[in-house]
């Protein structure tokens, strides 16, 4: 009797270990969100004449465009668009950045169209070393910025943070605009966010509200 209660006390241990967060989990409040950044290392940057500088995107832009969503939050959280309450949200970019150190700049400068797959998404996301370990991470894999286009899409990504399994992953584009190049591409971002306020969260929540 005693195997068989150890036995039972086992499996529901590994279960619970083993258990992983969804988007049920997140729209419930269940789970907290963090917002990890932008990943950069699978970007292509369209338009040769809108990247002169390569150098200065590899170290200085990279970090400064992930930096942005902790030092002004109220333009680049994603509580909002989420609606998320407060104390479920946090924002922690440094491990993006570190990440971001892999990736290469001049040799990804290009005139042609450029896309990546969800496998893609999944294979980089596999590779993260991610201090947060509970809870949903969100990330921006970035697949392209173009300046023949004046958008950046990106793979809106949200992770089990404990398994780094993608729970849910989908390509969005936003258009950049803003004085400066920082800022012109930082304004990408902030209009991902909000066509995920007023056109995704709706459809990714739609299952799971009664």
């Amino acid at each position: 009797m005693k195997k068989l209660f150890l036995l039972v006390f086992g499996l529901f241990c590994f279960g619970q270990a083993s258990a992983q967060y969804t988007l049920a989990d997140m729209f419930s409040g269940k789970a907290k969100v963090v917002f990890l950044g932008l990943d950069f290392t699978q970007a292509k940057y369209i338009g040769r004449a809108g990247f002169m500088d390569p150098t200065a995107i590899q170290n200085q832009h990279m970090a400064s465009w992930n930096t942005l969503i902790e030092v002004e939050p109220k333009k680049f959280s994603l509580q909002k668009p989420l609606k998320l309450r407060d104390g479920q949200y946090s924002s922690k970019v440094e491990d993006m950045i570190k990440y971001n150190k892999s990736a290469n700049v001049a040799d990804n400068i290009t005139d042609s169209e450029y896309s990546i797959t969800e496998d893609q998404v999944k294979k980089s996301v596999s590779k993260y070393s991610l201090s947060e370990k509970d809870g949903i991470g969100i990330v921006y894999v970035v697949e392209s910025l173009s300046k023949t286009a004046e958008r950046m899409t990106a793979w809106v990504t949200f992770i089990d943070l404990d398994s780094k399994k993608v729970i849910h992953t989908e390509k969005i584009e936003g258009k950049a605009g803003g004085f400066g190049f920082r800022n012109y591409w930082a304004g990408a971002v902030y209009k991902i966010n909000q066509n995920i306020d007023s056109k995704y969260y709706k459809q990714w929540s739609k299952p799971y509200k009664s």
